[in-house]
Parts: structure tokens; C-alpha cells; sequence
């Protein structure tokens, strides 16, 4: 079924806030076979509003918006929604008996305006909201399917999946499943990976394959549509397997990206880990503690850049690091072990390395990082090379030094070594 996206509100349009409800909503309706063909941001301008739903009516089967189901006089998505459905804008009595019920309990007095919120479509089904006071609804007409759902984000999701799904469900019928596997190409450009498979992207259908370009690396995500997971990873695993045949990939992830697949690991494992960040200067305790929870399994980064802090605050070796200078495999190693000292961690992860631009102390190329490991099964170093600018580098830099400590964590759970 083909699904377009419009989230409301000019503060959207100022950038005054990120649209994270488009990218959660994508996602969440991918996951249960939606096809995603078009995403619209439109401001709190009525006349706008109702040309931007027409349009996406005309071409899509089903239009959600999010935003605009307040109180206030900017709170005008339902009635431009009704306007373009031809349906009547009409009070629904048992909504505003149920949100005085509501306002009565919060202890608050139900002002005139308030009562904003029980006026619908004529017909509209509505959806309760578990987390605030505007119900979503949902309109039919010719054959088209038009959903309000509220801004705030968390009753947004709540009523998604709780109500929505659950609704379209009933009314549509399973839409199958999509999913996608992302295969990482540190070594090479967009223009040479497509030298390889180009083949393969001009005869795509289903799975599709696309190059998405990375800090640090390019992302090719094969994507696939099936009636259940087993159809869809069947047909990602065809052309995936296909794709590393004729070049060196690793897969980094399968839906979402290594720090989600790390975040539940920790999680669900109880490990405890730590840091020490030379030339990521902090990105990888930044990635680690954007989750909500990463209290329960990250202790700290020491974020190391002079040779003197290696030394007082991580243990590393002067001669170490005059002999084979801060970049080097040696001082990567005791860099991760002087973390994990530090810390008490589990295990712990090191970066160090040359961001550019400009080569190196000793002539070594930019974009050279060693990301060193230490926890119960040893203390172990990779040697990486990145390309692209200093902010490439250094973000592919935190971003694979991840995917080894989930790697390493894994390998720990298991009793494998190696």
C-alpha cells in the first residue's frame, strides 16, 4: 500500500526542532510492509495544509499526518483534513465529556478552548490516546485512508502501536514485512562499489539495493519485501551473498545500525564497558550514551589526546609512546587496558589515530586508526584505514570501534576467542 508521511508545524519549517517523528514513522510502518513513497513537512498555514493533503491523497493510499490536534488556533490539521475529505466538521459530544472527565482528574479547568479537541470529521474513527488529551482519528473516503495522529512523539508511538496498527490491521490485512541488511565498504569509494554490482543495482526489484554514503565507509542496504520474515531474509540473503562475492563487506547490521544492536546486547548481558578516545575525542561515549539506559553498562571515556594524559591518566608507557609514537598498536593496546584498569569495566575500547588532514608523524597516511580491546578473553588491536574527511575518519572510527566491542562481547557470551 502506498503511504506517505506529513508532519505539521511551522516550528518544523524554522528547524526549531528535528523531525523525528517522520524518521520513527517510516520505519515502524517499513517494519510491517507499508510502503513509504513520500514524506511532507507542511506549517500551520491552512490554505498550504489542504493543498499539501490533496496532493498526497491524489497519489498515495494512505496519508498519516502527525501534529496539529491541540487547542490552540495553530492546532488545524483535522479541520483542513475533514475540508479536503468534502466531510463536515462536527463536535462529538462523548469526546468532550471524556476530555473534561480528563481535565477534572489533572485538576485543571476545562476552558473553552480545550473543547478544540472533540471536533472531528463527520464519521472519523477515533483513537484514544493513552498519553495525552487529543484523540488521533481516521477518515475513509474513495478508496483513501487519511490518519491524524498527535505531535508530541511519545503519544504519537503509543497510539501507533497500540491503536493504529492494530486498526489498519483489522481493516487491510497483514501488508507483509520489509527488511533490510546494510553491508559496510570501508575501503572504496560509491563509484567503485558501483563498478562492481552495477549489474546487480540496474536489475534490482526485489530486494532493492542501495549506496548510501557514510562517515567513514559506504552503506549498501539490500531491502526486501515478504509476506513473512523468513520470505524477506531469504531474498536479502540471495543478493547479499551475491554482493560479497565480488567485494570485501562487513555487516555491520541488520535494521538499525550497530550501536542499537550494541545498546539491547549490553542490556540484556549485564556487561559493563569504558573508553579511551584519542583521535574520536569523545564520539564514541557520545554514541554510547545517546540511548536512554546506557547508565546500566557504560562507566566512562577518558578522552586522551596529549601524549602526557596518555600517560598520567591511562598508564601508557613514555617509551612506548616515544618509540612508536601515539598512533601505533603498542600504545592502542595499553590505551584499552589502561581504560578497563580505570574503570573496572568488563571491557574496554581505545581509538587512536590520524584524522587529518596532513599525513602523519612519521609519514603515515590520514585516516590510519588503531582501535584496540581489552577484556577477559585479552587484549587484542585492529588496524583501520579510513578515508574522506577528518569528520569521516573520525566518525567511522567510533562507529567500528562499536561494532568490535559488540563483537568482542559477543564472542565473551559465547566462550569463543577469535
Amino acid at each position: 500500500m502506498i503511504t506517505e508521511i506529513i508532519t505539521t508545524g511551522s516550528e518544523l519549517l524554522l528547524g526549531e526542532i528535528a523531525n523525528e517523528n517522520a524518521k520513527w514513522l517510516a520505519s515502524f510502518l517499513n517494519e510491517h510492509g507499508y510502503t513509504v513513497a513520500y514524506m511532507t513537512v507542511v506549517g500551520d498555514n491552512p490554505v498550504r495544509m489542504e493543498e499539501t493533503f490533496r496532493h498526497a491523497l491524489a497519489r498515495a493510499d494512505l496519508v498519516i499526518t502527525s501534529g496539529g490536534l491541540g487547542s490552540t488556533l495553530g492546532d488545524i490539521t483535522k479541520k483542513a483534513g475533514a475540508r479536503v475529505m468534502d466531510l463536515p466538521y462536527v463536535h462529538v459530544e462523548e469526546e468532550s465529556e471524556r476530555l473534561k472527565k480528563y481535565y477534572e482528574e489533572k485538576h485543571r479547568p476545562y476552558l473553552p478552548s480545550l473543547d478544540r479537541q472533540a471536533w472531528f470529521a463527520k464519521g472519523a474513527h477515533l483513537f484514544f490516546n493513552e498519553a495525552g488529551s487529543a484523540s488521533g482519528s481516521a477518515v475513509e473516503k474513495g478508496g483513501k485512508i487519511l490518519i491524524h495522529l498527535p505531535g508530541p512523539p511519545f503519544e504519537m508511538k503509543t497510539m501507533m502501536r497500540n491503536h493504529v496498527m492494530p486498526w489498519l490491521t483489522e481493516k487491510l490485512g497483514s501488508q507483509g514485512i520489509i527488511r533490510s541488511l546494510v553491508l559496510s565498504a570501508v575501503h572504496m569509494t560509491e563509484a567503485e562499489i558501483e563498478e562492481k554490482i552495477g549489474d546487480l543495482l540496474r536489475a534490482q526489484s526485489n530486494p532493492t539495493i542501495a549506496l548510501l554514503a557514510r562517515p567513514g565507509y559506504v552503506a549498501v542496504r539490500v531491502t526486501a519485501k515478504g509476506m513473512d520474515e523468513k520470505e524477506a531474509m531469504e531474498l536479502i540473503e540471495k543478493t547479499a551473498g551475491e554482493i560479497e562475492k565480488r567485494m570485501t563487506v562487513s555487516r555491520y547490521h541488520l535494521e538499525g545500525d550497530v550501536l542499537n544492536d550494541l545498546h539491547h546486547f549490553l542490556l540484556k548481558t549485564g556487561l559493563t564497558v569504558s573508553a579511551a578516545e584519542s583521535c574520536t575525542g569523545g564520539l564514541i561515549g557520545k554514541f554510547l550514551t545517546d540511548n536512554p539506559g546506557s547508565s546500566s553498562y557504560f562507566k566512562g571515556s577518558a578522552v586522551t589526546y596529549w601524549n602526557e594524559a596518555k600517560e598520567k591518566v591511562l598508564s601508557v608507557k613514555k617509551e612506548d609512546l616515544d618509540q612508536f609514537t601515539a598512533v601505533s598498536a603498542p600504545v592502542a593496546e595499553e590505551m584499552a587496558e589502561g581504560s578497563r584498569a580505570l574503570y573496572g569495566s568488563d571491557i574496554a575500547v581505545s581509538t587512536t589515530g590520524y584524522a587529518g588532514p596532513g599525513k602523519g608523524e612519521r609519514g603515515e597516511d590520514e585516516g590510519l586508526v588503531y582501535i584496540g580491546l581489552s577484556g577477559p578473553l585479552g587484549t587484542e588491536v585492529h588496524k583501520e584505514q579510513f578515508f574522506g574527511s577528518r569528520r569521516s575518519v573520525r566518525y567511522g572510527a567510533a562507529e567500528k570501534a562499536l561494532y568490535y566491542l559488540l563483537q568482542y562481547g559477543r564472542r565473551m557470551k559465547s566462550g569463543k576467542n577469535g
